[in-house]
């Protein structure tokens, strides 16, 4: 007997060190769970991307490369929609608008990208992961100044639309980015004029984009409210996609990566004036994979998301049309009963 008695306290040995450790370990992995994500890197190699571009894409410049995962003009459905005549009436011009639509739409992506820290762009790796953000970000400026000067010589006639656009773009960027910073102390109270103040924000931010395009081909404020129109569903519905689409959320590499950033949303907003709506404002203050996992659970909820899409199918009745040539179909699929 005294010959086994080593190999039966081995079991018992195994199974004391198990629970110790399990001891030890729930806490600690409970305490984790409510913990911002934490990402490490060296800051140097961060800023300045990767060593060789060449074994991710054979293009050296970060704004060629954008321009190659959405294509050279991919604004020109709208552009001759606006204006079927335009492109052989004066290509000169068809040629600059699209110049422009395309240096302001793609290098605001660039610079979104770094402000998310986006890993995917379209499901290939963000620019600014391949190029590192300071050489993304300063090709984008370098892009938009260049199109800029080319503008003001040789269609001055444009530039007063460019300009005036361009700065409410920046201007809403500016209010997104503020929120992001300062937390809902810095974002109105009362349920109405969260919404309102979120549709303003996208009208500048999204809108002005939009409203570009009608202003530079029509040379006019005609189809402003159009334009703008289009927009805020174009907004609404990138915003929809971030938190309701599987295949967004592939394409992405994360579900609810607008949350993740502590940025405001459509749904983020109806969400804070929901039930349990205190776990998205908890999630906006510390995005800890506790609290976000909250949070998704009210903005997921059907009460939310009906609202969503309830605003979706209003804002999109009057421009079928135009949301043809938009094409984008990505299903919103996700819903209460899927978890994040």
């Amino acid at each position: 007997m005294n010959d086994f008695s080593p190999l039966l306290d081995f079991p018992l040995f195994l199974l004391t060190i198990v629970l110790s450790l399990s001891i030890v370990l729930s806490p600690t992995a409970i305490i984790i769970d409510r913990l911002p994500q934490i990402r490490f890197w060296s800051k140097k190699s961060y800023l300045k991307g990767q060593k060789e571009p060449a074994n991710i894409t054979s293009l050296e410049c970060p704004y060629s490369y954008i321009r190659q995962i959405y294509g050279h003009y991919h604004w020109a459905p709208f552009v001759e929609k606006l204006s079927p005549t335009l492109k052989d009436e004066n290509p000169t011009k068809y040629k600059m608008v699209l110049e422009i639509m395309d240096a302001i739409h793609l290098c605001l992506m660039l610079v979104d990208d770094i402000a998310d820290d986006s890993d995917y762009r379209r499901g290939r790796p963000a620019a600014h992961k391949i190029y590192g953000p300071s050489e993304t970000a300063n090709r984008a400026y370098y892009r938009v100044t260049q199109i800029l000067n080319k503008t003001t010589i040789e269609f001055p006639h444009l530039a007063s639309w460019l300009m005036q656009n361009l700065e409410e773009i920046l201007e809403g960027q500016d209010l997104s980015l503020i929120w992001r910073r300062d937390g809902l102390s810095g974002f109105p109270a009362k349920p109405e004029e969260r919404v309102a103040a979120y549709r303003r924000m996208a009208s500048l931010k999204t809108g002005a984009l939009f409203r570009l395009l009608g202003q530079l081909v029509l040379e006019d404020h005609s189809m402003d409210e159009t334009m703008t129109l289009i927009a805020w569903f174009s907004q609404l519905q990138n915003d929809c996609k971030n938190v309701y689409s599987s295949e967004y959320a592939k394409s992405k590499g994360s579900v609810a990566e607008d949350l993740r950033n502590t940025e405001l949303s459509y749904p983020i907003v109806l969400a804070l004036n929901a039930p349990d709506g205190h776990w998205v404002a908890k999630a906006l203050q510390s995005p800890s994979p506790w609290n976000i996992r909250n949070a998704l659970r009210v903005i997921q909820s059907d009460t939310v998301r009906g609202m969503c899409m309830a605003e979706l199918r209003n804002s999109g009745s009057s421009i079928q049309d135009w949301l043809e040539l938009w094409g984008r179909k990505e299903k919103l699929d996700i819903t209460s009963s899927k978890k994040a």
